[in-house]
């Protein structure tokens, strides 16, 4: 079967590579699709993942695929089910000297039967973090929105960690896939004003289609803080989101927030370490937090928004590309939003 590979940092090819055979608590699944994740992918590329440092590698961490074989002791799975994250390789585990990058972009994965096993004796997976994030993908559901509810389903689950911004003026810095998510959860959680902050004209202007009152361009406009307080009555933010990743955006939310304010991390920085802040540059009483992203505690819900339409879809899942076209897929990511790879077999 068809995989791609990092071979070593800073290097994709696509190869052939023997396909797995499922265990008695396995199942196999022919993988459809892989979204491109703009973050994660880049570092595992780059060889800056810090959970992940062995190459040769499978790439890929948001696949969609349908089961096609069930081992002797499945029963959570079937045949012709779809199914989120199989890999081709079990991550923390290798074969056939490759290892796993979670493992998504190949043509054929596996998926464990989690509760099989502890019904079996086997409590080991209850809690893994593959095997949690491995569900099958509601009836109904496109197979387009099930590559999607992924990535929202990310920052879905930690945005159910953030305190009620009902009533209040929220901040998103950043207006990549995870900025216009968390603009989307503060939209439907009741957020009086969302003001996104962004480098791109034509990204900020997606954050207000989608539920943003206004937009920031932090490249040209010489104080942030001031133009965040004019456009919000003079206070500052309630909530500030970092979605972006970058070490100084949390020194940066700092002097955006009101007395009294919520600073939540989401993006990740680059081996997860932050600059040292400097606490007097933002107000006395400020909350910092890092909430955790489980996508497998939102995805059912993510699921049914996108199936009644109340996600803008089509505005956020702007790219495909055959698995051939793999480098134009990792290339600069100019004018996409989200993309996905459809893997083909012959």
């Amino acid at each position: 079967m068809k995989a791609l590979i990092v071979s070593t940092p800073g290097k994709l090819e696509l190869r052939d590579i023997p396909a797995p055979r499922p265990g008695p608590h396995e199942a196999l699944v022919r993988i459809l699709a892989c979204g491109v994740c703009a973050t994660t992918d880049r570092e595992l590329i780059k060889g800056r993942q810090p959970y992940h440092r062995d190459y040769p590698a499978v790439l890929g961490h948001e696949a969609i695929g349908q089961v096609v074989e069930t081992g002797a002791r499945v029963r959570n799975f079937k045949p012709g089910d779809l199914v989120t994250r199989p890999a081709a390789i079990w991550p923390g585990t290798s074969r056939d000297g490759l290892f796993s990058a979670w493992g998504g972009l190949a043509e054929y994965g596996i998926v464990r039967d989690r509760l099989a096993m502890s019904a079996d004796g086997d409590p080991s997976l209850l809690n893994d973090y593959t095997a949690l994030r491995q569900q099958v993908v509601p009836a109904g559901t496109a197979l387009p929105h099930a590559v999607l509810a992924i990535s929202l389903a990310e920052t879905a689950s930690w945005f159910r960690h953030i305190p009620s911004v009902a009533g209040k003026t929220v901040c998103v810095a950043g207006t990549g896939i995870a900025g216009l998510g968390i603009v989307l959860w503060s939209l439907l959680a009741g957020a009086a004003r969302i003001i996104a902050l962004g480098r791109r004209d034509e990204r900020l202007q997606l954050a207000r289609d989608i539920g943003a009152a206004t937009g920031i361009n932090i490249r040209t406009t010489p104080d942030v803080s001031a133009r965040l307080r004019e456009l919000n009555d003079g206070r500052g933010a309630d909530f500030y989101f970092d979605a972006v990743g970058e070490p100084g955006q949390v020194q940066t939310g700092l002097t955006l927030l009101a007395e009294g304010g919520t600073l939540a991390i989401y993006g990740a920085t680059e081996g997860q370490r932050y600059a040292a802040l400097d606490l007097s540059a933002g107000p006395g009483h400020v909350a910092i937090l890092r909430p955790p992203a489980e996508e497998h505690l939102a995805w059912h819900w993510v699921c049914a928004l996108l199936k009644r339409g109340l996600i803008p879809a089509e505005k956020l899942l702007t790219h495909a590309w055959p698995l051939e076209d793999y480098a134009e897929a990792y290339g600069d990511g100019s004018g996409v939003v989200k993309g996905w790879i459809k893997i083909t077999q012959d």
